[in-house]
């Protein structure tokens, strides 16, 4: 008897079907979630606070060079206060003026809706070293900067009120973003019950909404505190441009890692108080983060707000005629005004400041390897975490035990983290360890990958919370193996969710400036590249605004593709 050979796609399906069976067995399940916390555990979240272990087993040597030194201790007391003044005071503002937008969003229909939130994301594609150098030109005056573009304001020279206007173009479209994400899930029937009963339209939202909205107000400002609190790239250019000798304590970190690496280059002996002053800094950058975002979800979540007295005469008045309208169009206008027009200013320098000597004395190769870092950097950090993410959200939110709700309160620890703190923490922990081999370009992947890994775990979360359970369990009563359930039922819903993570993960990624300088500052990625450019003895601002806008390009085509791919979705669903 002959026996006929099996097509290749016969074999291919006994293949996939072996796999299927190996893959589906108890133990290997085990391993894989064992695999993806050890990872989270070992290379995502110890490397981040590794600066609190080296500053508790040095610190005899923090306390003789550091906090035994005056001068060293007031620079860093005052830097550390710039830096909470300034985060603080964007918070509030930011409420303040993005809770009627996200209201807008979610509550209104009109023509442009889907425009303006596309609008309100662009800003994140600017990288922020690019976003404090157009700031800077709009707001700032800015004596070096050869070529003034036209409208320029040209009037703030105090560095603090600079660094909270550049501010609200990092963190506005944060707060927007999860104030109408959160009010989106938020029942409007029983705000229209208040209503048939009498009340007015303010005191139904104020009265019945609000109380309700707490959670999302606490998730504002934790993004808003943290984002402001991290920023170096930026914080860098706008003081550079204005020429301003002030420091926030990520800036201060910066600083002393490049002194610290020049001495070295040079050969000599770093200042004694460098290392341990970053160190130092670093410790309390993440403390004051934490004490922060604490404070912030107390506040917001436990407060006794007097929601419940009513004023009905003074309630109706803002709810109709024109109160509503002033409200959206103040809203509106701190939207155009203070954040999109001076995330965007510096294209008005490319075309005024241009010249072809500029063109042809510009360091092109350097132009070109630094955007290709950044993108490959960006890449492989999007990529691995998205492949180990994905696993740790399934297991936070499918796998019913203590220790998942451990892991989904420790997930969030690298977004907290102060980007120069945790770069230095990474770097500090990957040259002391001896197990793999010191490598630039690997020190800088692993600060990116813990800094954005938060980003696919929440996003990826929240997608599941979608999907019921019973349709999964479904699936696999009728016979499919776990990953046939993943791929056939769980990825279908959560694919958009994981896409979101990724592109803001990317973004996130490639405009990050302090990590790298903290980690690595021989790594010349295409931000580290546009702060060098403007920080340098001979300032090049036209080279730093052509990157960013290069950056910009990037990244507002995946946000492109990512708001094409939710659309279509819509259109599909509708």
């Amino acid at each position: 008897m002959t026996l006929i050979p099996s097509s290749p796609q016969q074999q291919f399906k006994e293949y996939q079907t072996r796999f299927i069976e190996f893959v589906s067995k108890p133990i290997v399940s085990y391993l894989w979630y064992f695999f993806i916390i050890l990872f989270f555990i070992s290379l995502v979240l110890f490397p981040t606070i590794f600066v609190l272990i080296y500053a508790v087993l040095e610190f005899t040597v923090i306390q003789s060079v550091v906090l035994s030194n005056p001068t060293i201790l007031s620079e860093i007391l005052e830097a550390l206060l710039y830096s909470i003044i300034v985060s603080v005071t964007v918070t509030i503002i930011d409420l303040f003026f993005g809770l009627p937008i996200a209201w807008i969003l979610v509550r209104k229909e009109f023509r442009f809706k889907s425009i303006l939130n596309s609008i309100i994301e662009l800003p994140l594609a600017v990288p922020t070293a690019g976003l404090g150098f157009s700031v800077a030109l709009f707001w700032g005056v800015t004596p070096s900067v050869p070529v003034k573009p036209f409208l320029a304001l040209d009037f703030i020279q105090d560095a603090l009120p600079i660094l909270v206007l550049f501010h609200f173009t990092t963190t506005f479209p944060y707060v927007v973003r999860s104030l109408a994400a959160i009010l989106d899930e938020i029942d409007i029937t029983l705000e229209i019950a208040a209503r048939t009963c009498g009340a007015s339209k303010f005191t139904a939202a104020r009265t019945v909404t609000l109380p309700l909205f707490r959670s999302g107000v606490a998730t504002a400002m934790v993004l808003s505190l943290a984002k402001s609190l991290s920023d170096t790239g930026g914080v860098m250019t706008v003081l550079a441009t204005i020429s301003s000798l002030k420091q926030t304590g990520t800036v201060l970190i910066g600083n002393w890692k490049g002194e610290y690496k020049d001495a070295i280059a040079a050969g000599e002996e770093p200042l004694g108080y460098l290392l341990p002053g970053m160190a130092f800094v670093s410790v309390l950058m993440i403390g004051i983060a934490l004490f922060l975002v604490f404070l912030a979800k107390i506040l917001a979540k436990q407060a006794k707000l007097p929601f419940r007295r009513v004023f009905p005469s003074f309630e109706w008045r803002v709810s109709e005629g024109t109160a509503p309208k002033a409200r959206s169009i103040l809203s509106f206008g701190f939207l155009v005004f203070f954040v999109l027009i001076p995330s965007f200013f510096l294209i008005f320098y490319i075309f005024q400041g241009v010249s072809p000597e500029k063109l042809l004395t510009a360091d092109w190769l350097l132009f070109g390897q630094s955007i290709l870092l950044s993108v490959v950097v960006a890449a492989i950090a999007t990529l691995v975490n998205v492949g180990l993410g994905v696993p740790m959200a399934i297991l936070i939110t499918r796998k019913n035990h203590f220790f998942s709700r451990i892991l989904d309160a420790l997930v969030d620890i690298p977004y907290v983290v102060p980007s120069a703190a945790l770069g230095f923490s990474v770097g500090l922990f990957w040259t002391t360890q001896i197990i793999f081999p010191t490598n630039e370009f690997f020190f800088v992947i692993m600060a990116h990958i813990s800094m954005t890994f938060p980003f696919i775990v929440r996003n990826t979360i929240g997608g599941l919370a979608e999907l019921d359970p019973a349709y999964e369990d479904a699936a696999r009563s009728l016979g499919a193996r776990p990953i046939q359930t993943f791929r056939h039922v769980t990825f279908p819903v959560v694919k958009f969710s994981i896409i979101a993570g990724a592109i803001m993960s990317f973004t996130r990624s490639i405009g990050e400036t302090g990590a790298t300088l903290a980690v690595s500052p021989e790594s010349i990625t295409a931000p580290v590249f546009i702060v060098a450019l403007i920080k340098g003895a001979e300032p090049d601002y036209f080279f730093a605004a052509l990157t960013t806008v290069i950056l910009i390009l990037i990244s507002s085509l995946l946000i492109f593709v990512l708001r094409a791919k939710v659309t279509k979705k819509g259109k599909r669903t509708g």
